[in-house]
């Protein structure tokens, strides 16, 4: 009788029953790969991806990882192609799939801004959505303590550092690209006090003159944001959020839309 090398090793996660519970997704999240992002740089993503799962105890993650592992140094972009790799990887016709980097905007004045991506897939059957978030930092004059200030002839306007989250529903048949850098581009436009690293003294007084000019709550910021990218993307949401200076406290104003972006 002879006797096999092979050792099957048990796959708990193929066991099966009729009774669990449906998970609607299962994955993994904070996978770590170098991509290339829109600008042609090589960037460090944070990558998740999952699956629903019937009837089985667990999925096989490691197929997961793989997929994201193969696509190590390849542009980021709108890529059907992962989402139904995910899926048939446990047979299912339901995936998703997110990246998130951080990339250089160039601004008018050759400067560079530092900007949080994020690349979002959703695979349900046969339809594909695809989102992109942006978070474009910029800096707040409070409004009521600038008239105060004016009215009073004495004292400094509190200031406040602050992020404009827009959530996009993207077009597949558009360049990733150019949808990021025309949208990072709008949003400037519409907060315009954005932070620069490098000034000299009469950089640094420009942008405070500009900075007297320039005086937005919340809910100012978010109502200019969402003017600026009504036209761009097919759906919508904006998140702006000022760190407040004199409370421990901040503050956050929510425009949208439709009803599917929350």
């Amino acid at each position: 009788m002879s006797s096999s090398c092979v050792v099957y090793l048990p796959d708990y996660a193929n066991g099966k029953s009729k009774n669990l519970k449906y998970l609607h997704k299962a994955g993994v999240k904070g996978v770590s790969s170098y991509r290339m992002d829109f600008t042609d740089e090589r960037v460090l993503t944070t990558q998740s991806a999952y699956v629903p799962l019937k009837d089985y105890k667990g999925i096989h993650m490691s197929r997961l990882v793989d997929i994201i592992r193969e696509l190590e140094g390849e542009p980021i972009e709108m890529d059907d192609s992962i989402l139904e790799l995910l899926a048939s990887s446990h047979d299912t016709s339901n995936s998703y799939w997110d990246c998130a980097w951080e990339s250089l905007h160039s601004t008018d004045d050759n400067q560079s801004l530092r900007i949080s991506c994020r690349l979002e897939g959703v695979k349900r059957d046969k339809d594909v959505k695809w989102y992109v978030t942006l978070a474009v930092p910029y800096a707040s004059v409070c409004p009521c303590s600038h008239e105060m200030v004016k009215a009073r002839g004495h004292g400094i306007p509190h200031m406040q550092r602050a992020t404009a989250r827009v959530t996009g529903l993207l077009n597949p048949r558009e360049d990733l690209s150019i949808a990021i850098g025309t949208a990072v581009s709008k949003i400037c436009n519409a907060v315009v006090l954005i932070p620069l690293p490098h000034m000299k003294r009469k950089d640094e007084l420009a942008w405070c003159e500009r900075a007297a000019d320039t005086n937005m709550f919340v809910e100012d910021a978010a109502r200019e944001v969402a003017k600026a990218i009504d036209n761009w993307f097919n759906d919508w949401v904006v998140v702006c959020e000022h760190e407040e200076s004199i409370h421990q406290h901040n503050v956050v104003a929510v425009c949208r839309k439709g009803d599917e972006l929350l």
